[in-house]
Formats: C-alpha cells, sequence, structure tokens
C-alpha cells in the first residue's frame, strides 16, 4: 500500500508541541484539558453534521473519514471545521464506494439479530455466540477503516482485503480497541449525555491512536 509519510510523524509533532509548551500550573493544565474536551464535543458535533448532510446512508462514511482527520490533527490546527469539511469533500463518492460493504455488512447482522429473538435452544445460543464474533470483528475492522483511507491510496478491493485482515494484524490492538468501544458502549449506558457529547469522536481519537501505532509497525516492517 501507498504510505503517506506525513502522517506518521503527525502524532510526533503533536506531542512536542505540548511537551515544549509553558503550562502555568494546574491551571494551565485544566485550560489544555478543557480545550481537548471543547475540540471532541466540536468534532462531535461535526460528524453528525456530516453524516445528516450525506443523507446519512452517504455521509456516514465520509462523515466517520473526516471525523478521524480531525481528531488527528485537532491540536495542530485552530480550529478542525476546515480540515473536516475538507477531508469530507475529498474524494465523496471514492469514500462512499469504500464504505458501501459495511451497509451490507449491517444488514446482515441485523437479520442475524432478528433471527437470534425468534429462536430458542442450543440453536439460539450458538447463533448469538457468532453474532458476538462477527460484531466485535467487524467493530475492529471500522476502527481501522478511516485510518487505512487517510493513510493509503488503493482502489477498493486490496483496502478492503487489508481491512478484513486487520484484526489478525494486531491482537493486542483489536483487543484494546474493543476495550474502548466498550467503555463507549458503557458511558452511553450510564452517562448518555457525555457519549452524546463526545461519544464518537472520542472513540475515534482512542482507537486511531492505537490503529496509527500499529500501522506505523507494519510500514515500519515492510521492505525498503
Amino acid at each position: 500500500m501507498t504510505h503517506d509519510p506525513r502522517r506518521s510523524g503527525t502524532r510526533a509533532t503533536v506531542n512536542e508541541r505540548v511537551a515544549d509548551a509553558e503550562v502555568p500550573g494546574w491551571t494551565g493544565g485544566v485550560m489544555f484539558v478543557l480545550r481537548w474536551v471543547t475540540l471532541l464535543i466540536e468534532i462531535n458535533v461535526m460528524v453528525v453534521l456530516g453524516t445528516l448532510a450525506g443523507g446519512v446512508v452517504l455521509g456516514v462514511g465520509p462523515a466517520l473519514r473526516a471525523g478521524s482527520a480531525a481528531v488527528e490533527r485537532m491540536t495542530d490546527e485552530p480550529t478542525p471545521w476546515r480540515t473536516f469539511w475538507r477531508t469530507w469533500r475529498a474524494g465523496f463518492w471514492r469514500t462512499n464506494a469504500r464504505f458501501a460493504p459495511f451497509w451490507v455488512l449491517a444488514t446482515l447482522l441485523w437479520f442475524d439479530g432478528v433471527a437470534v429473538t425468534l429462536l430458542e435452544g442450543p440453536a439460539r445460543s450458538v447463533l448469538l455466540g457468532g453474532l458476538v464474533v462477527i460484531l466485535a470483528w467487524s467493530s475492529v475492522m471500522l476502527a481501522y477503516w478511516p485510518r487505512v483511507l487517510l493513510r493509503y491510496d488503493r482502489p477498493v478491493r486490496p483496502t478492503w482485503r487489508f481491512v478484513l485482515l486487520a484484526p489478525l494484524l494486531g491482537p493486542a490492538t483489536s483487543l484494546a480497541v474493543l476495550v474502548v468501544l466498550l467503555v463507549v458502549w458503557i458511558a452511553w449506558t450510564f452517562m448518555p449525555l457525555a457519549a452524546v457529547l463526545v461519544g464518537v469522536s472520542f472513540a475515534l481519537w482512542a482507537t486511531g491512536r492505537l490503529v496509527n501505532d500499529r500501522l506505523d509497525r507494519l510500514d515500519d516492517d515492510l521492505p525498503g
């Protein structure tokens, strides 16, 4: 896959800026955290608006991709709005073509969920177990998907072949991604307001860091 070398240094640049910044005691730390949370809320709103702007079906993929780009650079720029909408518009149809298989997968999972409610006994347990495994696998794939699109420029088939096998490329990373998504789900259950404000953007930020670390290692292992 074609790798964009500028992305591998993004997080290092952010860390250097944070480390070099003069923070005047705990007040500066509080202000930094508040600024970070504010940016997450802004990006969360943008993901919702981007989804609606595409009529939901055509908006989810570009919104997730743009949101991932925005959280990756949110401490590099005064506002993430420009990054989000520029990324959302760029390659809109290309992004949707690469997101389309997720809609097929979601439809199949929905039918499986309906089947689980209709069955009883051992058959229900087996189908429910398979449904949980597929849902977990799909969640890891979805976490990899926006980062893979932002980092590499490949056709649909190679992109999806990579995304489909991504959970196997780093089991520890996949487990960490599932833990993050589980935390978000728990927050949605017990702290719905916090989940509504930053649920999607936090998930994109946290899983994006994990996925980027794994992709960096994979790129370093490539010959040449």
